[in-house]
């Protein structure tokens, strides 16, 4: 059974859909294993069901050994050229693109030489950042692709058991995350975190190290665990060149950048700003990292459990930018709001914290919203049964809210 395929993402392919047969380029990018072969799948099935033929249709993963001689713009350009529907329209389906030097400008000539409908993915965050992207500019939508949601991770649960426990599944979801291989393991523990490892190693050597030339594997290693073990938590590259010269290796605050940067290129690291929240300014310096799915940092060894307060975090962060929301961090005086969530003009403020047992704690997550002047809604997300609210700030339990219930 091929896990994935069997769960449908309804949030991705209502973004792909109406884009169906329009000569717009459709790019899927994301963390590799995130599901993006799967919803390419997805997409041929439907355009099958809805009557295209399967000569009309041509599939390359592009890191298949099938492939391999297809390196830059003129290989990929001529294997098309072969292979293109004589008579009606092409559907083209690209898989991890970023293989092939050049490649925007092999699709913009398919734009101009064909009746084509492309599809495309990669694992590269910055895909469309070079030179070339502007063979396509305007003539393309880059939709992010993500692990499952914690709402997805129930829906395949509840396809492999009939009665399932909300709380024990979202503790095995905050444990190893939500990669959808996990499906096909049948949810099984050890299985699971064997692969997430696999994952994890895959992503270094492909995505970060061969992708980026970098010599010093193990330097690189080393700064990555030191990200993924601070997720949530204020980060700096001074603060990890100190730390690595504190264990007597020398390495300079560009060279931890250029590393991050990797990371973030591959889809593994999220870095996040600061805001002034009332002056609505970027802040300069104190980012923080948080990972793309939270069994990346168990794979690495590091307690999820005994870290909840930063995982769950973790877990809020991915899923406004998995609602379309851009996030930043809101500063208020010396206080923090974990997250300033942005979309379409209008914004929302969340708190996120572990249980309010106390009036301390919950003094503590409410006032910071409360000294905010403008009128957004705002919220502290709680495992809290019974949920606060004050001031018109509405506390929400964080599974109903993940489960958008």
């Amino acid at each position: 059974m091929n896990g994935d395929e069997m769960i449908d993402r309804p949030v991705y392919l209502e973004q792909i859909l109406p884009f169906v047969g329009k000569s717009i380029i459709k790019i899927l990018v994301g963390v590799r294993r995130s599901g993006k072969s799967t919803l390419l799948g997805q997409i041929k099935d439907h355009l099958m069901a809805s009557g295209v033929p399967e000569s009309s249709i041509i599939t390359m993963n592009l890191e298949s050994a099938q492939f391999s001689h297809i390196a830059d713009a003129k290989t990929l350009q001529s294997y098309v050229y072969e292979h293109c529907a004589k008579s009606g329209k092409t559907y083209a389906f690209f898989d991890e693109i970023q293989e092939v030097d050049g490649w925007e400008k092999a699709l913009r000539s398919f734009m101009v030489d064909y009746d084509i409908d492309m599809y495309v993915t990669g694992s590269n965050a910055h895909l469309l950042s070079g030179e070339l992207a502007t063979h396509i500019t305007g003539r393309y939508v880059q939709i992010p692709v993500y692990p499952f949601s914690f709402e997805e991770y129930v829906r395949a649960l509840k396809k492999e058991k009939e009665d399932i426990d909300i709380r024990n599944a979202f503790a095995d979801y905050l444990d190893l995350g939500g990669f959808p291989f996990q499906y096909d393991l049948g949810f099984q523990h050890d299985p699971s975190l064997k692969y997430l490892t696999d994952i994890y190693g895959t992503i270094l050597l492909k995505d970060v190290v061969q992708r980026n030339a970098i010599r010093n594997a193990n330097q690189l290693e080393r700064i990555l665990d030191y990200a993924l073990e601070q997720v949530g938590h204020t980060l700096s590259a001074k603060n990890i060149s100190d730390y690595l010269k504190s264990d007597r290796r020398s390495i300079s605050v560009d060279t931890v950048y250029g590393y991050l940067r990797a990371a973030e290129n591959a889809c593994l690291l999220y870095k996040v700003q600061r805001e002034d929240a009332i002056g609505k300014r970027l802040l300069r310096f104190n980012e923080k990292y948080y990972a793309v799915d939270q069994g990346l940092r168990r794979a690495r060894g590091f307690s999820n459990a005994s870290a909840i307060d930063q995982i769950l975090e973790n877990i809020v962060f991915i899923e406004l930018l998995r609602r379309g929301y851009q996030v930043s961090i809101g500063k208020v005086g010396d206080r923090e709001i974990d997250f300033i969530a942005e979309r379409s003009g209008e914004r929302e403020y969340y708190q996120v914290a572990y249980l309010l047992a106390e009036k301390s704690t919950v003094d503590r997550e409410f006032s910071v919203l409360e000294a905010l002047p403008d009128n957004y809604p705002k919220y502290v997300l709680s495992l809290n049964d019974f949920q606060p609210s004050r001031n018109g700030i509405q506390g929400i339990n964080l599974i109903d809210w993940l489960l958008d219930i």
